[in-house]
Order: C-alpha cells, then sequence, then structure tokens
C-alpha cells in the first residue's frame, strides 16, 4: 500500500538527522493512521532505538531499552560483554553523552503512555536537553495520537520539553483523494464507501479485498464476530481508558442525534453528568468526538457535537446497536436489512463532513 504522505515526513526528519545537531520532533496523528509506519522507516533507515509506550511500570520500560541498546551497539560475539542499564534516566543520560562525538537517533513511540507510566521521566529529560543543546547530536522523535493528549506533556504552559521541540509532524488519514492511488480496484462510489466506513485510516483500508464486492467487505470485516473490524473500537477505547461504559454510553447516543448539544447528549448518553463530562473530554481528547460553536443553534454558548471519526460513527450506528444479533450469526442480514438501505445517505453525509 502506498502511504500517501507519510513519505514527506520522513524526509523532512531525515533533513533534520542530516544537520549533526540535537532535534526533537513530534509526530502525531489518530490511531491507525500509519504512525507505525513512519517509525519502521526510521528505524530501519537509521538503526535508530526504538521505545514503545506502554502502561507498564518502569522495569518493562527498562527491559525493553535494553535489547535496543544491545542490538543497536552489540556486536553478536560481544553480546556478554553488555552492561545493561538500570533506569531509563541512566539510558538516555548514556545516548546524551554519546550523541556528542556520534549521531544518534531514538523513536519513543507513544510518549503521553511513556509520562503515564514513568512520571518522572519529563523532569530529567528536560534537564539533559538543556544540558546538551549546543553539543548533541541526538535527534528524538516522540509519537503520540492528538495534540490534546499532548497538553502539558509536550505543549502548552505546563509542558517541560516543549521548548525545545524542533518541529510538529501531523500524519493525516487518507483524503478522499488519496484513495485513487490506493491500489483498490472499485468504481468512484465504491471507494467513497471505503473512505467513510473506514475513516480513512490506511490499517483499516488495507483490509479491504479488491476480489469481494464493497457488500461483501463490510459484511466480513464488521458484520461478523471474527472480523477484523468487529471489535476495534472497543480496543481502542480500552487502551486509552480505564472504563469505557460511560464513552460508549456517550458514542451510542451521539450516533441516533444530529449534531446535538451538550444537553441533548446528556440525556441520550442516560449517565451522570459528572462522568459524562469526564467521558466527553476523553472522547475529545482521543480525536473521536468534535465540537464547534453553533451560532445558528441560539446562544453561542451551545455547541454542536459531532463524531470526527466516520469509523467510529458507522460502527456506533450500525454494529453497536445490533451487536446481540451479529453475535447471533445474524450479521449479514443485518447489514442488508437496515445498514444497506442507508449507506448512500452515510456515506454522502460523511464525505461532506470530512
Amino acid at each position: 500500500m502506498n502511504f500517501v504522505g507519510r513519505a514527506e515526513i520522513i524526509e523532512s526528519i531525515q533533513s533534520r538527522v542530516a544537520m549533526g545537531q540535537m532535534s526533537l520532533c513530534v509526530v502525531y496523528g489518530p490511531h491507525r493512521s500509519g504512525k507505525s509506519y513512519v517509525a519502521s522507516q526510521l528505524v530501519r533507515r537509521h538503526k535508530a532505538l526504538y521505545l514503545a509506550g506502554r502502561i507498564a511500570n518502569e522495569a518493562i520500560h527498562v527491559a525493553d531499552m535494553n535489547r535496543a541498546l544491545e542490538a543497536r551497539f552489540v556486536p553478536t560475539d560481544e553480546q556478554n560483554k553488555f552492561e545493561p542499564i538500570t533506569s531509563l534516566q541512566e539510558a538516555f543520560e548514556g545516548l546524551f553523552e554519546d550523541s556528542v562525538k556520534t549521531p544518534q537517533t531514538v523513536v519513543i513511540d507513544d510518549y503521553p503512555s511513556l509520562v503515564e507510566a514513568v512520571p518522572q521521566f519529563p523532569i530529567y529529560f528536560r534537564d539533559l536537553l538543556d544540558a546538551y543543546k549546543e553539543t548533541s547530536q541526538l535527534n528524538i522523535i516522540l509519537m503520540a495520537n492528538g495534540l490534546e493528549q499532548l497538553d502539558g506533556r509536550i505543549i502548552g504552559e505546563r509542558s517541560l520539553i516543549g521548548p525545545y521541540v524542533s518541529e510538529y509532524f501531523e500524519v493525516k488519514p487518507f483524503s478522499l483523494v488519496d484513495m485513487k492511488s490506493l491500489g483498490l480496484h472499485y468504481a468512484k462510489d465504491d471507494l467513497r464507501t471505503v473512505f467513510a466506513v473506514t475513516g480513512g485510516l490506511p490499517a483499516y483500508v488495507q483490509y479491504f479485498d479488491n476480489g469481494e464486492s464493497i457488500d461483501t467487505n463490510i459484511i466480513n470485516l464488521f458484520f461478523s464476530v471474527s472480523g477484523a473490524l468487529f471489535e476495534e473500537t472497543q480496543h481502542i477505547l480500552h487502551r486509552d481508558m480505564k472504563n469505557i461504559t460511560g464513552a460508549n454510553a456517550i458514542l451510542s447516543g451521539l450516533a441516533t442525534l444530529e449534531r446535538p448539544y451538550y444537553v441533548e447528549l446528556l440525556q441520550a448518553s442516560q449517565i451522570k453528568s459528572g462522568t459524562f463530562t469526564s467521558r466527553l473530554n476523553d472522547l475529545m481528547s482521543m480525536g473521536l468526538v468534535g465540537r464547534i460553536q453553533a451560532n445558528s443553534r441560539g446562544p453561542a454558548k451551545y455547541a454542536d457535537y459531532h463524531f470526527t471519526n466516520s469509523m467510529f460513527h458507522f460502527w456506533y450506528r450500525y454494529v453497536y446497536k445490533y451487536w446481540g444479533d451479529i453475535v447471533r450469526g445474524n450479521g449479514a442480514d443485518v447489514y442488508h436489512t437496515y445498514v444497506k438501505p442507508q449507506l448512500k445517505d452515510f456515506v454522502e453525509a460523511s464525505c461532506i463532513a470530512i
């Protein structure tokens, strides 16, 4: 698959690497948008160290870093001489010091999760950035899902490392125009359908089988318990939230309404106002729900809430609603009876919204 727009980001980062000076770049974009592709290319081309931020204790991250350091710097016949680091602070102190003489590149995937797991990391990271800003040749690439998620961690007044960021790069979903270059042998209207039900996200688009019809693909992916996208939204929410019950209530409510404002959505979700506010803020920070001041709906204090990810919109409108029927093996009937008659209108609205 041609990862449209990702090559430009990779080339820009490579240009910074070639400058021979310290740089701190931020790559952000929604889940499944192609950030991992960018990371894998940087690791391959520059033998970059790769650290996956995870909701885990520091020992897990230290173990990951030791494996990366050993693979990057220690010849196979000398691995018995490798002296493992005991903390992330020790690892990054060594990387900054080594980079004074030899350029180094490190990719930290899901940086917000790393900060969640190791809260002290930004403190000594900031100190190292400041201490080595004139001498280091270390290139650091931080990855995250969205700018809202970075507030206080990378950007904003509360950020410790924000002043050191060299450049931000946004990995966007494919556009409707981009869909034509992905190798899918479908007519224009069918490509619009693929775009609408996947949100233009590369990892989802690649599931479509050119040898099957659009209807068959959608049934196989969404309306079968073995489908690759049948539980995808739940996996994403579980990854970023401790309790997704409120999120499901809000998203299913939003799927039944036409750009509601706060009170309408609160009533539709049928959950307590405090939980509603917290989960709604979570969903907006994840880039799944958007809010626009609605001048046409009375006082400016009212705002329209809407899905910003059309795959989530499709899933909650049709898959979540008929979950029980799908589990009982009636997914194809659900699609042909309830989804296909409305699909053209859904696709049209999604393409206009995007």
